[in-house]
């Protein structure tokens, strides 16, 4: 059951709505930088594990899968961050 189906009288369903929605949301997004964050490394162990053709390209090939994967990494810390701070709100709003 949610949050939304247990009001407690004075809460204001709206606010608690829009905390299930947000929450929902997130949760999504940071699912989806999850799996981008997997596929960089799997690209980038593929990349390091295959025959050098080209050293220069290889290198910066590599640079630009570390450079997206720190990227993703901070996104994840960002949206787990938000979904822990949502979470918490909600749960002050169905006390």
């Amino acid at each position: 059951m949610t949050y939304s189906q247990r009001l407690s009288d004075g809460v204001n369903s709206s606010d608690i709505i829009y905390l299930e929605h947000q929450i929902g949301t997130t949760k999504e997004e940071l699912r989806i930088a999850l799996e981008k964050q997997e596929t960089y490394k799997r690209e980038l162990s593929e990349l390091k594990s295959s025959p050098i053709g080209n050293a220069s390209k290889v290198g910066l090939d590599e640079q630009v899968l570390i450079e997206k994967a720190s990227q993703t990494q901070n996104l994840i810390e960002i949206l787990s961050a938000q979904l822990g701070q949502l979470q918490e709100a909600l749960a002050k709003l169905g006390d």
